[in-house]
């Protein structure tokens, strides 16, 4: 994913994304999408998208509605310019729920299929999120780790209500795979706005199905978020659920924003590519409203001191500066009807909704060090591959003893290693599912 980034938001994102399958599902029925700000000025007006979606349905159906998720949210908040971001995205969603709804009620095989969806735009105004389903959006900043979204779930529903209410007397027995929304069963779909967050350089941001949420405390998501790059903690989330477990598809997608854009730069940019577009005309605004009035009065005139074939040129002329005006107008549509640059004074939702430690820890350490131990005991007992002993005994000393001088850090970065090294040569080596 990195290789994206390198292009004029290099200095500003980082970016990861990836997503498995998990130990126990034999399709995917999760979908994600990266779309980075292709020019300077789409990151002003759209900024850079995140998607992440988990499918439900028999067969292909969830698979079917992932996809379908995350290719027309983006493609409908990305074309979406005559709208503030809100509203673009918002209704990105609910095209895209539309889309979705039909597609089932079309064939028998996809009928009811359905999928959450959280999607985040990363703008100059701050990071703005629209989500439906218990996905999540976390970010991560001063060792704090903030989940932006409300889980659509029963359970979650349920925290809403009084402490007397029944339901929440039995909130312990509420199943926590029971959501309340979702893209494409309901007739009608309301979509959760949340933020805009302000940014701030170091901030982590983080979109992830509940294959990754379910097996992890929040915190210990945060702390792998605050210890890790993108990259390695999209591997190392990914690797520490399927070893957990691995119940469900897991999708993760990490954005980590190193420092705003020189949007002076920015501006210079967008104002030379604007003079030398060879698809707008190339009369400037003042000229081709003046060819146009001068047409229309030159039509004007013509009807009203001529009768007959000169009424009939009057009126060609009015016709062609009305062509001139509507072509003048198109040209200029961006600058005439851009979104309203004041969305952002605004704030919507009610996130962060749960807020946890993201410090490294000794309890986590201790944590990922046996889950190390026993995915090392177990590659001794199949002897599936010969991997690096040496480097493994190597990494395995070195988190011991960052552990013992309390760097919990350095012991997780060493551990963490392993564990990797281990699951990539597993996943080379090991038989391949039919």
């Amino acid at each position: 994913m990195n290789d994206k980034n390198e292009h004029w938001l290099r200095d500003s994102l980082v970016v990861s994304s990836r997503t498995d399958v998990g130990m126990r599902r034999s399709n995917n029925q999760d979908a994600s999408a990266v779309a980075l700000a292709a020019t300077p000025r789409l990151g002003k007006t759209r900024g850079s998208l995140f998607v992440v979606a988990d499918g439900m349905g028999a067969h292909a159906a969830g698979e079917l509605a992932s996809r379908m998720a995350a290719t027309l949210v983006t493609q409908a908040y990305l074309k979406r310019t005559e709208q503030t971001p809100p509203e673009a995205l918002r209704d990105a969603l609910l095209d895209a729920h539309s889309e979705i709804r039909k597609r089932g009620e079309s064939d028998e095989a996809f009928r009811d299929m359905g999928t959450t969806c959280d999607a985040l735009a990363i703008l100059p105004e701050g990071a703005l999120v629209g989500h439906v389903g218990d996905s999540r959006v976390y970010r991560l900043r001063d060792r704090t780790i903030e989940q932006l979204t409300f889980d659509h779930s029963l359970v979650w529903e349920a925290r809403r209500l009084p402490n007397s209410h029944p339901a929440f007397q039995k909130l312990t027995n509420i199943p926590k795979n029971i959501i309340t929304r979702s893209l494409g069963p309901t007739d009608s779909l309301v979509v959760d706005l949340e933020g805009p967050f302000p940014l701030r350089p170091g901030d982590v941001f983080l979109l992830c199905s509940d294959g990754l949420s379910g097996q992890f405390e929040d915190s210990e998501i945060g702390q792998i978020l605050e210890v890790f790059q993108p990259e390695e903690a999209t591997e190392t989330l990914v690797n520490l659920a399927n070893l957990r477990g691995g119940p469900d598809n897991i999708t993760v997608v990490v954005a980590r924003y190193k420092a705003a854009p020189d949007w002076e730069s920015v501006e210079r940019e967008i104002e030379k590519a604007e003079r030398t577009q060879t698809k707008r005309p190339p009369l400037s605004t003042l000229a081709w409203t003046a060819a146009a009035l001068a047409i229309a009065s030159l039509g004007a005139a013509i009807c009203g001191f001529c009768g007959g074939f000169g009424a009939t040129v009057g009126v060609g002329a009015s016709a062609l500066s009305a062509a001139f005006v509507g072509l003048f107008l198109w040209s200029a549509r961006d600058r005439f009807f851009a979104p309203e640059n004041n969305w952002a004074e605004k704030t919507w939702g009610a996130g962060p909704y749960v807020r946890s430690s993201a410090a490294p820890s000794a309890e986590f350490c201790e944590k990922v060090a046996d889950v190390c131990e026993q995915l090392c005991d177990a590659m001794r007992e199949q002897q599936i591959f010969a991997p690096d002993w040496d480097g493994v005994a190597k990494a395995r000393a070195q988190a011991k003893t960052a552990f013992e001088r309390g760097d919990f850090a350095g012991a997780l970065r060493a551990d963490a290693s392993v564990i990797n090294y281990m699951m990539s040569e597993l996943k080379k080596n090991a038989p391949q599912r039919r």
